[in-house]
């Protein structure tokens, strides 16, 4: 299914993502909402903790990324922050989210042990990937590209 990005209604779509997804507010810097065809709000992409050089980039909504929108985010995200690195955290359970990430040019930097949770086990463990300047402007100049994105956490 294709999905189109909301911009300029940051608050009401971050509001969208907290509660949907039952994760504490955060500070954010910018919000883009995902929209399917009938123009209902399925995902939201946070930027967040921008600094100068480094952003995270929190991604909400399974089965909605696709290379379009991950291309459109890229030459956003350039537009706006220049950064240096964008970093993104993901659970150690979804392999399916990490192996995406690596096929469009993000590298693994670590893991960071109880990111989810209290205790030191497996489903609190969160992957590090960063994706550097040249490589988020090689993604939003891309023309092409052939894989598609599968499910996201």
């Amino acid at each position: 299914m294709a999905h189109s990005l909301l911009i300029g209604d940051d608050h009401n779509v971050a509001n969208w993502a907290f509660t949907a997804y039952r994760k504490s507010p955060f500070h954010y810097n910018r919000v883009y909402g995902l929209l399917d065809t009938d123009k209902k709000l399925v995902g939201a992409v946070l930027f967040h903790n921008c600094n100068g050089a480094n952003m995270e980039l929190s991604y909400y909504g399974p089965k909605t990324m696709s290379v379009g929108i991950f291309r459109t985010l890229a030459k956003l995200a350039i537009a706006e922050f220049n950064p240096s690195r964008c970093t993104v955290i993901v659970s150690k359970r979804n392999k399916r989210l990490m192996a995406s990430l690596h096929r469009c040019g993000w590298k693994l930097e670590g893991v960071q042990r109880r990111y989810y949770g209290h205790l030191d086990v497996n489903r609190n463990v969160g992957v590090r990937f960063v994706l550097f300047q040249e490589q988020i402007e090689r993604l939003a100049t891309r023309v092409r590209y052939n894989h598609s994105l599968e499910q996201q956490g």
